[in-house]
């Protein structure tokens, strides 16, 4: 994952300096906004939501520490990194007490700069999949308890209020397997595992797609039921559901939504009446050893895969992508072979959503019928391994050919942008954001179409810009920096002397004599 950082210094200079040492490298963080004091700061914490503020220690208003003690008080989540001269360090330490992971000397070069957020994202990595575990198992917990609601078990007391926020005034849809190996299937007992993993994630990946959120609860082997937001979304997602699965694996599916519940006796009564009105009870023998939990497990790891994926990705590194793939086929060999199975199934599910969604590929959801009657023909892991092998060569194959058909595009486009947006904030995070590709890709991308680095196309354009309005205009200097796009007038002339070695006036001045 790419964090939020926020940059807190009141010297202008060293605070783009460092923002640009941050931009040239590829730490993990996106720079997502700038401070000058602590008061601004504070300003700012409610709508970026940074995972981390560097902050300098000595500034005007509010200093790094009130600053610190300010995060530590009201936004616990987000760490804090100080900057901070040999002279204060010692005063400096006294923000351990509000959190305060790591300490900057001032100055400090990218070696050490790097070093710190490096460790700064690391600690961030492991709090967010910790987050994520918790998060995991309370889902899972949940869908417990709703199941034994639905099913009229034991294991519900002292919950009511709970469950009541998570059904009343919500709608179940209701789903049943047919049979999970019609006639015109090769279909077997041994495939019921890889069936129910496809199942669950064509289901899951639609509800996705209809934006709708809501518990999945495996009922029974055969049985389903999501609960869902009254809506038209919701009316439609049941034969969607059918359409899907019928032409992905073959399989014919029985649907119900209910009306919303009313209250807590009414999904048990919504289930039972589904199950009396649905009429595949008799082909149901031969899959009733079927894991219930393996839906849940199934669509986490699903899940989990597809940000490590999306992760290399957007930090548009094909290497490490492609190292990642590879680390997780290895892992498929060292299974047993049905796990080995389950894992390259994950993993070609996670592949092929990245695809359809990061990659702007329009090819439909896996041909189900023919991987799954491939893999379980499989007998060993290391069968399952050099398939998803194959599998993940044509991921990256994928990647490269949406790399190349996207670069010149991006920038041709970022140009066009630029052109009529110089006079705002234009900054490189911005720009990354924008094309969804991180800071690092689209700067090295941006140099090698170009020629220019990023940030001296940009300052190219508006003095570019500025000499035009001292030209032909009798605007004040402060009027024409804040028509390019500086804040800080003198910030300008800084920059438009060290390009044209003379001030705007006296360039000015210049021009006109």
């Amino acid at each position: 994952m790419t964090g939020k950082l926020l940059l807190v210094e009141d010297q202008t200079l060293f605070r783009k300096g460092l923002r640009k040492m941050i931009e040239d490298h590829s730490l993990g963080w996106t720079v997502v906004g700038e401070a000058g004091n602590g008061r601004e700061a504070l300003e700012l914490m409610e709508a970026l939501q940074p995972n981390l503020v560097l902050t300098d220690i000595r500034m005007p208003g509010m200093d790094g520490i009130e600053l610190a003690e300010h995060i530590y008080n009201k936004h616990s989540e987000t760490d804090v990194i100080i900057l901070t001269g040999y002279d204060d360090f010692k005063y400096a330490q006294m923000a351990i007490r509000f959190g305060v992971i790591d300490f900057l000397l001032k100055p400090c070069n990218d070696r050490t700069l790097m070093e710190v957020l490096h460790k700064a994202h690391e600690r961030l990595d492991s709090v967010l999949r910790k987050r994520e575990e918790r998060e995991a198992e309370l889902r899972m917990k949940e869908e417990a308890l709703l199941r034994a609601l639905l099913l009229r078990l034991p294991g519900t007391r002292g919950e009511e209020r709970r469950m009541k926020s998570w059904v009343v005034g919500k709608r179940l849809l209701f789903i049943a397997v047919k049979d999970y190996f019609p006639v015109n299937k090769h279909y077997g007992p041994n495939d019921l595992g890889l069936l129910q993993f496809a199942l669950f994630n064509i289901l899951t990946e639609l509800m996705q797609q209809q934006q709708l959120t809501g518990p999945f609860i495996t009922l029974e082997f055969d049985r389903f039921c999501f609960i869902v937001e009254d809506g038209r979304e919701a009316n439609t997602l049941g034969h969607l559901m059918k359409e899907a699965v019928q032409t992905y694996l073959g399989i014919g599916l029985t649907v119900s939504l209910t009306p919303p519940a009313a209250s807590l006796n009414d999904p048990p009564s919504f289930y039972e009446s589904f199950i009396r009105k649905e009429a595949s009870a008799s082909k149901r023998k031969g899959a009733e050893s079927a894991v219930l939990s393996s839906g849940t497990a199934s669509r986490h790891r699903v899940k989990e895969l597809q940000t490590q994926l999306t992760g290399g990705i957007l930090l548009g590194q094909p290497d490490k992508l492609e190292y990642k793939l590879g680390e997780l086929v290895s892992k498929i060999g060292s299974l047993s072979p049905e796990d080995a199975k389950m894992e390259a199934l994950a993993l070609a599910f996670a592949m092929n959503s990245v695809a359809k969604q990061q990659l702007e590929q329009s090819a439909e959801t896996l041909g189900f019928v023919e991987q799954i009657e491939r893999l379980q023909s499989l007998q060993s892991e290391h069968a399952a391994a050099e398939w998803a092998r194959v599998e993940a060569v044509k991921f990256i194959t994928g990647f490269e050919e949406w790399r190349l058909r996207n670069n010149e595009s991006i920038i041709s486009r970022s140009l066009d942008y630029l052109d009529k947006h110089y006079m705002e904030t234009c900054s490189l995070t911005e720009m990354a954001e924008m094309f969804n590709v991180s800071q690092a890709y689209y700067s090295k991308l941006f140099k090698k179409v170009t020629g220019d680095n990023y940030s001296a196309y940009l300052t190219k354009i508006r003095m570019q810009k500025a000499v035009l309005l001292l030209m032909n205009t009798d605007m004040k200097v402060s009027s024409v920096a804040a028509s390019v796009g500086y804040d800080d007038p003198n910030y300008f002339t800084n920059v438009f002397r060290l390009i044209h070695k003379m001030s705007p006036s006296d360039y000015r001045k210049q021009y006109k004599s």
